[in-house]
């Protein structure tokens, strides 16, 4: 993006981009019941509420179960199954109908799915613990979808090997939970993952994740849905050694708490939508990532002239919530777009070039929100020109230290906005609907202070002493070159491949609602 990149997605371009995105105006509320079983064969029944901001199927929202399911209590490597459409075979669980299956206790081995193309299985953990040294402890390589439900108040825990055994000719699965179509997760239950092999959780169809405490420790990915991930009302921790979570379709997070301790790319996709939740993010590589997907038999030269376009159905959408990035690369980076329409963000890139804080292809506008990221100069990028709130673009002659406070006061000394940065920085961009047209405000950082006096669109305090594309974009394009504003005749609209000139598209509307692939 504006540079060579380390990482290229060698993908297929087939991603029907017309999934749809969840918006934040479709409210609804779904009311369940949830039968507790106890060893006595007593019921307690617990009638709970789930809020949801995105439109999904009713077997998303059901956690209900009862009496009349199928139970399997587990024990070591044998279980005692009671009803019907599950067997004990070769060591583990075969589920060959559709229906609710309530599981619980220890086991030592893997739970199989085996049944029809439309039929969905609603597996309810009810306190399991499920190892398997040999492959993954969850294969769900059949039906259309799997829906786990965490029981409220009981812990979960999922683990398996270091390597897998395979019969000739096959790589799957590939996960510690495993689903080869649609996986959703649901529940106020617990549910850690104990990833030694490859991917922790991994649906090849949609992955929609509606409640939980979920933690994960992986070799690799920690989540990953290949058409699409939705998150909401769930509280995510994740150590993992590849991308924390990632998909090659539609990234939407709507509410709940994900706090990325550790991975390689934060948040990967081709479209990032954030509408709220609060998000933590310390990543080696990327923090926010939207990229494109090109073909993996394209050369090493055409996955980078790949990158240096403006990929114009990519972007990053943020619109709620508090989004913070630590990362060791590029703190935001769009192969497209980056739209900031509200929530609060703050960003800490790479501490030297050619990575930066804000990195696009495209354009990135501000119109609503708390913006405040830092960085280093070369290769730095602000704002576009055509924002419709105000920021401050700020370049320091020298580099202030980690630690250092960033903060904006208005006249009367008031705190506009402020921001403690993670790493060191020598470039920072600030943004909020406090900073008002015709107002003068003082900006600090270590020993520099500076006053603004704000005109409409965006405000710069020193000069860049780096070189690279860093300055504000034009409407249609990137920061001009030198890292200061552009002046003179407007940049010209991004180019493909063979030339033709980039059309760039309206940011996507926030009512629109996910809808599931079948």
């Amino acid at each position: 993006m504006q540079k060579n990149k380390k990482k290229m997605c060698a993908w297929l371009i087939t991603m029907a981009l017309g999934l749809a995105i969840v918006g934040c105006s479709n409210n609804k509320t779904i009311t369940t019941t949830e039968t507790t079983m106890q060893q006595s064969e007593t019921t307690a029944t617990d009638t709970s509420s789930i809020t949801t901001v995105g439109e999904y199927s009713d077997e998303d929202l059901d956690t209900s179960y009862s009496d009349s399911d199928t139970k399997i209590e587990l024990s070591a490597g044998s279980a005692d199954i009671t009803g019907d459409g599950a067997t004990f075979e070769d060591g583990n669980i075969k589920i060959t109908k559709a229906g609710t299956y309530v599981l619980s206790g220890d086991f030592d081995g893997q739970i199989i799915t085996e049944v029809g193309d439309e039929d969905v299985v609603h597996l309810v953990f009810n306190g399991v613990n499920i190892t398997n040294t040999t492959s993954s402890a969850i294969n769900a390589a059949t039906g259309k979808k799997v829906v786990i439900t965490l029981v409220d108040g009981t812990t979960n825990t999922l683990s398996d090997g270091t390597s897998y055994e395979y019969a000739d000719g096959e790589d799957e699965p590939d996960a510690t939970l495993f689903v080869k179509n649609n996986l959703t997760i649901n529940g106020n239950g617990s549910l850690n993952i104990d990833s030694n092999y490859a991917a922790a959780i991994k649906s090849k169809d949609n992955l929609i994740i509606l409640g939980g405490n979920i933690t994960i420790d992986s070799v690799d990915k920690a989540i990953k849905g290949k058409d699409s991930v939705t998150i909401e009302n769930a509280n995510i921790t994740i150590n993992a050694e590849d991308d924390g979570i990632t998909t090659d379709g539609a990234l939407v997070i709507n509410s709940g708490n994900i706090n990325i301790k550790k991975a390689g790319e934060g948040l990967e996709a081709v479209t990032i939508d954030i509408n709220g939740g609060n998000i933590d993010i310390v990543a080696t590589d990327d923090g926010l990532n939207a990229r494109g997907l090109i073909d993996d038999s394209a050369s090493d030269a055409e996955k980078e002239a790949y990158g240096e376009e403006n990929q114009a159905d990519t972007y990053l959408k943020i619109t709620g919530g508090v989004v913070n990035v630590d990362a060791g690369a590029d703190g935001i980076d769009s192969n497209g777009q980056v739209y900031i329409e509200g929530g609060t963000v703050y960003i800490s890139g790479a501490t030297s070039g050619p990575d930066v804080a804000l990195d696009y292809n495209g354009e990135a506008t501000i119109s609503s929100g708390t913006f405040v990221s830092t960085g280093v100069q070369e290769m730095s990028q602000t704002f576009s020109s055509n924002s419709t709130q105000n920021f401050i673009t700020a370049y320091y002659s020298s580099t202030l230290e980690a630690g250092t406070e960033i903060k904006v006061t208005d006249k009367s000394g008031n705190v506009v906005v402020s921001y403690t940065a993670a790493k060191s920085f020598s470039f920072a961009v600030i943004s909020s609907d406090k900073l008002t047209t015709g107002e003068t405000y003082t900006v600090t950082a270590g020993d520099n202070s500076d006053e603004v006096t704000i005109t409409a669109g965006g405000n710069t305090i020193g000069e860049s002493t780096g070189g690279g594309m860093g300055g504000q974009g034009g409407p249609d394009g990137n920061g001009g070159p030198g890292g200061n504003p552009p002046t003179g005749e407007p940049p010209q609209k991004p180019t493909d491949a063979n030339g033709n000139e980039l059309e760039m598209p309206e940011p996507p509307s926030s009512d629109s609602s996910q809808t599931e692939k079948n």
